[in-house]
């Protein structure tokens, strides 16, 4: 008898993933950033280990949130640790990416709005 997936659900929001485009003036000078969303997905999220504090902590990174999705065929060739994500209104960088053939992990840093603003 074949063992059977076990459904997941991912009912603990929705995250939209892109990039950031510079807005300029008809100057040509930076007058801000645009988040330019690329697609979302639906999430679960995970708690996170204190080997995943220690892990990204010697990286010189800090972990703020552990993710589960889905994983989309869209975003299987894609360098995903150039992508930023939002939830909420509030802005996430990738640290770290995890998948399997079926699941994609996320491992992000919140981003202050004042740093986020500043040069990245």
């Amino acid at each position: 008898m074949p063992l059977e997936r076990v459904r997941e659900t991912f009912n603990d929001g929705l995250l939209q993933y892109g990039t950031y485009k510079t807005k300029r003036s008809e100057s040509r000078k930076v007058i801000g950033k645009e988040f330019v969303p690329q697609g979302s997905l639906f999430y679960r999220e995970l708690s996170v280990r204190d080997s995943d504090y220690l892990q990204f902590g010697a990286m010189g990174s800090t972990l703020d949130l552990k993710l589960k999705t889905p994983m989309p065929p869209s975003l299987r060739k894609i360098d995903k640790e150039n992508l930023f994500v939002q939830i909420d209104g509030d802005d996430y960088i990738i640290i770290n990416t995890d998948r399997d053939s079926n699941y994609l992990y996320f491992y992000l840093h919140k981003v202050d709005k004042r740093e986020g603003d500043s040069g990245e």
